[in-house]
């Protein structure tokens, strides 16, 4: 069974993303890397570094590296190219 990606492609890598997780927060990151496994492995999902974020709480620090699975991703968009 193919894995859901919610869209995302090999050629997202290296983009600035705006994604919308599950459970509302909105985050502007730089995509890292895709793992795309045999289903039903929960390790599918994105590898990327946080540009800034909408929560409030400082739980995630801006410029760390972090993983969410494609579950947990509502939606995306592109807004910028490649970054540096």
């Amino acid at each position: 069974m193919p894995v859901d990606t919610r869209g995302f492609q090999e050629q997202h890598i290296g983009k600035r993303l705006r994604i919308e997780l599950s459970e509302g927060q909105t985050e502007e990151i730089d995509l890292l890397e895709l793992t795309i496994c045999e289903e039903p492995e929960p390790c599918c999902g994105i590898t990327y570094r946080l540009v800034r974020t909408d929560q409030s709480d400082n739980i995630k620090k801006q410029g760390a590296v972090y993983w969410a699975g494609f579950s947990s991703i509502a939606k995306f968009e592109v807004v910028g190219d490649t970054f540096t």
